[in-house]
């Protein structure tokens, strides 16, 4: 590749990874050895910082391509340990919440709706199966208390949680 051509690769991804809601991304990663050294104006980039570009890029796309499996991942994984909040997944995500917020948003989604959305398929999961009881269900499923787990499970699917279990025994 001409030295012109690699100049002009390195410039898109950088232009790529300055815009938008990235712009402190090549500064931050550099900070933190992600990014050893960035192409300098006038010079032909290295093999390698083409490389580590191209890692940085690739890493936005994931970034911005998979939030809402990443939220979903880990309602699932806390759900099972009680209460689950957004602050919690933002945490975890090492974002803020306002910036959870937005990226779901950019995906059409919300928090809330996921979070009901893993209750929901969790809770027929556990339904279609005598046991555990019904308490121990709702405080898997980060309900305060059976009644709201039971009105909360008539909403999405009609009935009690009593009735759909017995009805998902009964054949």
């Amino acid at each position: 590749m001409s030295d012109n051509a690699r100049s002009e690769l390195a410039a898109a991804m950088m232009a790529y990874l300055a815009r938008e809601d990235g712009s402190g991304d090549l500064d931050s990663l550099a900070e933190l050895g992600m990014l050893t050294s960035y192409p300098g104006q006038g010079t032909a980039p290295t093999s390698g910082q083409l490389e580590q570009l191209w890692q940085l890029v690739q890493l936005r796309l994931s970034r911005a391509s998979t939030i809402t499996a990443r939220v979903q991942k880990l309602i699932r994984a806390q759900l099972a340990r009680g209460r689950i909040g957004m602050d919690s997944v933002a945490c975890q995500l090492h974002i803020s919440r306002h910036t959870l917020y937005q990226r779901l948003k950019a995906e059409n989604q919300c928090f809330a709706g996921l979070l009901e959305q893993e209750r929901r398929e969790q809770a027929l999961r556990y339904l279609a199966m005598p046991d555990p009881p019904l308490v121990i269900v709702a405080e898997r499923l980060g309900f305060s208390e059976l009644s709201a787990f039971s009105r909360a499970f008539k909403r999405w699917a009609g009935l009690s949680p009593a009735a759909y279990r017995a009805r998902m025994l009964a054949g």
